[in-house]
C-alpha cells in the first residue's frame, strides 16, 4: 500500500531533471545595473552532458600535464570560462564591436572573458539545478 508520505518522498519526481538540463534554460542578460540588454543565452545545466564532458576534458588535461602543482587562480578562472562556454547551447543575435557575433564555443569564451558581468550571470544559472526544475 502506497501512502501519501511515500509519494512525497518518491525520487522519481526528479527523473526529468537531467533532460531539462540537457534542453537548457534561457538566461536574459542584464547590464551591470540590472537592466535587460536584449540578449538571451541558452545554457545547459550542471548535470548535462555538455558540462560533464567539458569538466572531464579539463580534468584529464590537468592530470596529463607535466606538473600538477602549478595551478593558479588564472587557471581556475580560465577553466570556469571554458566550462561555461561549453554549456552554452545558443544565443539570440549579439553584436560586438559593430559586427554580429555568431554562436560558437570559441565566441562564448571570448564573450565571457571580455564581459565578466555576462559570465557571472551564466555561471549563476548554469550551476544551479533548481533553475532547471519545473514548478510543482
Amino acid at each position: 500500500m502506497t501512502t501519501k508520505a511515500d509519494k512525497m518522498n518518491d525520487l522519481a519526481a526528479f527523473d526529468g531533471l537531467k533532460d531539462a538540463q540537457e534542453a537548457g534554460i534561457d538566461v536574459e542578460i542584464k547590464d551591470p545595473k540590472g537592466k535587460p540588454i536584449g540578449i538571451s543565452i541558452k545554457v545547459a545545466g550542471p548535470d548535462s552532458e555538455r558540462q560533464r564532458k567539458a569538466i572531464k576534458a579539463l580534468t584529464d588535461q590537468r592530470i596529463n600535464s607535466e606538473d600538477l602543482t602549478t595551478a593558479t587562480a588564472d587557471d581556475f578562472e580560465n577553466n570556469t570560462v571554458k566550462i561555461l562556454a561549453a554549456s552554452v547551447i545558443s544565443w539570440t543575435p549579439i553584436v560586438l564591436d559593430g559586427a554580429d557575433l555568431p554562436y560558437s564555443e570559441e565566441n562564448a569564451i571570448r564573450l565571457f572573458s571580455r564581459f565578466p558581468f555576462i559570465r557571472e550571470q551564466i555561471e549563476k544559472k548554469a550551476g544551479k539545478r533548481s533553475g532547471f526544475m519545473t514548478p510543482s
